[in-house]
């Protein structure tokens, strides 16, 4: 039913988006100028300014995609007496819906979301129709590149990698190029989150799909021949999404239940699967993991985790106060960020030394394109259920 809720509502938002949206910023346009004069998010604040007008408001209200938040509230409270953060934990698309329905109530309940932007909704939705707002502290935006800016600001990037088991392959990485996926020593012996539970991958499949020269040209490489579209197929994006279906993948509920496929120790012959990066950590708790940084054409998409503010929030100094917090504050060493600076997730801020062996520079990653990804997610959706028919 989560599925087919998702399908609907990209659904609606398509074909909605002059008339919802459209009559929020028609009939709400002095109310939210009121707000935006008086939320200053363009001002020069101090964390000490910020909390002394955060303890009047006396919360913060979140709604988290990351079950860190938990780390970030005991924290943040502890370091800000009187001020509370009420966390959620939700899954990236409930919380997309969440705020769609409470802007169309009226309601003002969320200050900060904390989510990715994969299938460009907040880019292209939220963002443009004053849903939500980017919000960057101007001490440390002078530290983040301009991509990490909007539509939101990103703290930290991941993204979908293709991890292997390193008892059963101690010399390194078995592929080398995203066509080896589709090969048949791979049939049935790769594992991945169902792509309509996770938008990152999603949207990794319409990067494949943006960039199909690349795709095409690295067949070529791979296999010493031009590729051959099947009919009635666009592009080689397209078509490497076809063959990858074909090749009877291991869908599983989560990427937890990926990497634990992959990595238990013990295996003879373990599959090898698709997880986001910073799911690496796992290793901790005994599992054999590695993940691949070289694939051809690209290794992946960046999947920047964004934190923008909701239009209309009524704790909007504490709002920003949590921003900062989570971002590391002026030196980039607040314990806010702690909780997100793992092996397998990148700072965005060129002062803070990542926990990742490889930097995001020696890494070929496409950026990821909420414009293209927005226009054209429904269609690859329904591609890729029609494969799986």
């Amino acid at each position: 039913m989560k599925n087919l809720r998702r399908i609907v509502a990209i659904m609606i938002i398509v074909t909605t988006f002059t008339g919802v949206f459209g009559a929020f910023a028609v009939e709400k346009p002095k109310t939210q100028s009121v707000w935006l004069a008086a939320a200053a998010l363009d001002a020069p604040d101090t964390a000490e300014q910020l909390y002394e007008a955060a303890k009047k408001e006396g919360k913060v209200v979140i709604y988290s995609m990351s079950s860190r938040i938990k780390n970030v509230k005991a924290d943040f409270e502890k370091k800000y007496p009187g001020v509370i953060v009420e966390a959620y934990d939700m899954r990236n698309t409930e919380i997309f819906e969440k705020i769609e329905r409470e802007n169309a109530a009226g309601i003002n309940n969320a200050d900060v979301i904390f989510v990715k932007d994969s299938d460009g909704t907040m880019a292209n939705n939220f963002l443009k129709n004053g849903i939500v707002y980017s919000y960057v502290p101007k001490d440390i935006g002078a530290k983040v590149d301009d991509e990490f800016k909007t539509p939101g600001f990103a703290i930290y990037t991941e993204m979908k990698l293709v991890f292997y088991n390193t008892e059963a392959w101690p010399k390194g990485a078995p592929i080398d190029s995203w066509w080896d996926l589709t090969r048949p020593e791979w049939k049935g012996k790769i594992v991945l989150t169902n792509p309509m539970s996770a938008i990152e991958t999603m949207g990794l499949f319409c990067s494949f799909i943006q960039h199909a020269d690349e795709m095409a040209a690295a067949y070529e490489k791979e296999f010493s021949e031009p590729i051959k579209l099947s009919p009635g197929i666009k592009n080689a994006g397209y078509e490497f999404i076809k063959r990858f279906a074909a090749n009877d993948l291991v869908l599983t509920n989560s990427d937890d239940e990926a990497v634990q496929a992959i990595g238990a120790p013990g295996q003879k012959n373990p599959p090898i699967g698709i997880a986001t990066s910073s799911k690496i950590r796992e290793t901790s708790k005994g599992l054999r993991l590695s993940f691949i940084t070289n694939l051809s054409p690209r290794t992946s998409t960046k999947n920047p985790a964004y934190l923008n503010i909701v239009g209309g929030a009524p704790h909007v100094n504490a709002a920003k106060l949590l921003i900062r917090f989570m971002a590391g504050d002026s030196d980039g060493k607040s314990v806010g960020f702690a909780p997100f600076n793992v092996e397998g997730a990148w700072p965005t801020r060129s002062d803070v030394q990542g926990s990742s062996k490889i930097t995001l520079s020696e890494m070929k990653l496409w950026k990821e394109d909420s414009d293209f990804n927005f226009y054209n997610f429904e269609q690859v959706t329904s591609f890729w259920l029609s494969l799986k028919k």
